[in-house]
């Protein structure tokens, strides 16, 4: 049950009129905004209707603070995922000299992520937020609810295969894509692949073979639901 609104709660904008929030991309079961706020700069108090995670570019460190919540002073390397669960609002400042730039992902179906993700002394309970959790480490995987979730570091010339048959399948690139190889059994059966951070590939039915054909390691999060 989302928590009750609080007359703070209930001046946020909705999270679609925070000024640094910028709506890349809109299906029937998620948004995805761009999230871009300079240093030493907070953002409109704003409210999550719905759950969500973020995936950040860059290092960055953050307060966040909200009514009904405990101030949280963040470090945050690049490449980290978070998890929430809907029905707050909060503010959030980029303390430093980094900007906070990030990608949030609405998912508009509460069935999809109801079951939540818990602090289990994995190597991914830092996208839980849980207490004294490390960083991600270089590949990575976590189902919450039916959502799937995976991190993935490609050396040069490496290869990860995708063979599952969930309909929503994207990869979000961590570092830029130089050169991706994406090949399938559909015409055409290889995509060169070239995203600057923080830009998604959305993945045909069937499986894939990503490729790293540069010669630098690529980082992306692979999303699919």
């Amino acid at each position: 049950m989302p928590p009750e609104q609080s007359p703070q709660t209930s001046q946020a904008v909705p999270l679609s009129q925070e000024p640094h929030h910028e709506l890349m991309y809109e299906t029937p079961d998620m948004k995805i905004y761009d999230v871009f706020l300079p240093p030493g700069q907070s953002t409109v108090p704003h409210q999550h209707d719905h759950d969500y995670i973020f995936i950040t570019f860059g290092k960055s460190e953050i307060t966040v603070s909200g009514p009904g919540q405990p101030t949280q002073q963040l470090k945050l390397p690049s490449g980290s995922v978070r998890f929430a669960h809907g029905g707050f609002s909060h503010t959030v400042t980029a303390d430093g000299s980094q900007p906070f730039h990030n990608l949030s992902i609405e998912f508009l179906n509460p069935a999809l992520t109801r079951a939540g993700c818990s602090c289990r002394g994995l190597d991914t309970d830092s996208i839980c937020g849980c207490p004294n959790a490390q960083p991600l480490p270089a590949n990575w995987s976590l189902r919450i609810g039916h959502l799937f979730l995976a991190g993935v570091t490609l050396e040069p010339g490496a290869v990860y295969d995708i063979n599952s048959n969930l309909p929503n399948r994207f990869l979000v690139a961590v570092t830029p894509f130089d050169d991706i190889l994406d090949e399938t059994h559909h015409e055409p059966a290889t995509l060169h692949v070239r995203l600057p951070e923080g830009r998604f590939h959305w993945l045909s039915p069937g499986p894939h073979k990503i490729q790293n054909a540069s010669s630098q390691p690529v980082r992306f999060v692979k999303v699919e639901f």
